[in-house]
């Protein structure tokens, strides 16, 4: 009886709305350095777009490491503030802080110089600080309530601030910083106005939500406290055992590698391709509100449907809807553009919504499987997958832009680099959205979670 009240009973709206307001702090560090780093290196550092590719990539090496430890920190860590939400809070400083230097190369710092000072700051935000507060961030899901639709909707809270922030600055940064005098002077006004309301947003989480006493968890699950104790090593071996593990790892990895090069190509599509910078805003508009209103339905879908079903119907639908996106790029047309974003936009809700309540499925398939629960390894999925696979597409927008001979300083772009700035930001829109609906038609841990539980 106590496990079944422990899944019937509810978060107030009030927390899971302050749950979702962390997720708009987080993105005014994450999104903003994908979406602008690249630009802020090449238009204003005046420094290779590739090789500031490269050495984002080589930082990406120590993000899967980094992301998987800090998980197993969490599962080990038993304080007053609970497992993940200690971590949270501690790590949400040094994530403005860090946001703020980022974008603050000093001024008399050599072409190597200001290399390695991009590498240093930027592995630790990816690699350290970022990961700390995301996986925290992430497994505070599955730590504060056993509800599995509260998780769905903890997504959907999540997404929609999430988006609010991104809108806000896809709309707002190129004006801010044309209003703080461009340039440097710019940037180092953007940045702090952006770190403090990055601090703010992240604080608000943990005063919003407490975590479920251990006893209360490992109740509901029906687990031994001695299964949660451990090894590193073991729980890696684990992991690599537990295949949705491995399928939610390669659907965020896909869908973030994506967002990362929309992201990092977007003001250049807008700029070079569209004529008009601010059209950023309305892309990201596009590609934002409609998720958000489709959101609300979510649980609907999932619960009749099932979330794997769901998630997988509505990718081959926007897969399909993005077809307008290429056909009106290619030619110009930038409210055929618009109609496919819109498209694209809804069609995500799903997985949007989904996906936390997903990886706590996945959680309890280790559980069931294994005999072990090892909610903060697991959760890692979602950082390393975010961290890497934006930091990928991040990295690859400065391939792609050195390839088709991009030149940060020049008056004029070539045909060649706004040709292959049209073609890769096309391609990172509908290419996510097809293998998303491959990957999720293996995805069924829903119906082997009730198999297992059936059996017991």
């Amino acid at each position: 009886m106590s496990n079944q009240n422990n899944q019937e009973q509810s978060l107030p709206l009030i927390r899971k709305i302050g749950y979702g307001v962390g997720d708009a702090g987080s993105n005014f560090c994450w999104t903003f350095v994908a979406s602008f780093i690249m630009i802020y290196c090449t238009n204003t550092l005046g420094i290779s777009a590739a090789v500031v590719g490269t050495l984002m990539m080589l930082s990406k090496v120590l993000d899967g490491i980094t992301d998987i430890f800090m998980g197993r920190i969490i599962d080990a860590t038993h304080s007053k503030m609970g497992k993940a939400r200690f971590w949270y809070f501690v790590s949400s400083f040094p994530v403005a802080i860090f946001t703020f230097i980022l974008f603050n190369v000093p001024a008399g710092f050599t072409e190597n110089t200001k290399y390695a000072f991009i590498f240093v700051i930027y592995t630790l935000i990816g690699a350290v600080f970022y990961t700390m507060n995301n996986i925290a961030y992430s497994t505070l899901t599955a730590l504060c309530t056993k509800n599995p639709k509260d998780r769905v909707q903890m997504g959907s809270y999540r997404y929609v601030f999430a988006g609010v922030a991104i809108l806000f600055l896809s709309f707002c940064t190129s004006g801010l910083l044309e209003y703080f005098g461009g340039g440097q002077k710019g940037w180092r006004a953007v940045s702090l106005i952006y770190a403090i309301i990055c601090l703010v947003l992240l604080l608000v989480p943990v005063f919003a939500v407490r975590e479920l006493p251990e006893e209360a968890l490992r109740e509901a699950s029906g687990m031994d406290q001695r299964k949660d104790e451990f090894g590193f090593f073991q729980g890696i071996a684990l992991l690599f055992k537990n295949k949705y593990f491995l399928l939610i790892l390669a659907l965020y990895l896909v869908k973030y590698m994506g967002s990362g090069m929309t992201a990092g190509l977007g003001i250049y599509f807008a700029t070079y391709q569209l004529g008009n910078a601010s059209l950023l805003g309305t892309l990201s508009l596009a590609g934002i509100l409609p998720s958000a209103v489709a959101l609300p339905f979510v649980p609907l879908l999932t619960s009749r449907f099932g979330m794997s079903k769901a998630v997988m119907t509505s990718n081959i639908a926007g897969a399909l809807g993005c077809i307008p996106v290429v056909i009106g790029g290619l030619t110009g047309n930038f409210p055929l553009v618009l109609i496919g974003m819109v498209i694209r936009a809804v069609t995500s809700a799903p997985q949007t919504g989904a996906m936390n309540a997903i990886i706590a499925e996945t959680d309890e398939y280790s559980h069931l499987k294994f005999g072990r629960r090892m909610t903060g390894m697991i959760y890692s999925c979602s950082s390393v997958g975010i961290k890497v696979g934006t930091g990928l597409g991040t990295a690859l927008c400065g391939f792609i832009l050195d390839l088709g001979g991009f030149d940060g300083m020049a008056e004029t772009q070539t045909a060649r680099a706004v040709a292959t700035i049209n073609w890769s930001y096309l391609l990172a829109v509908i290419v996510p959205m097809v293998l998303a609906a491959v990957l999720f038609y293996f995805m069924k841990v829903e119906e082997e979670n009730k198999r297992m539980k059936a059996e017991r």
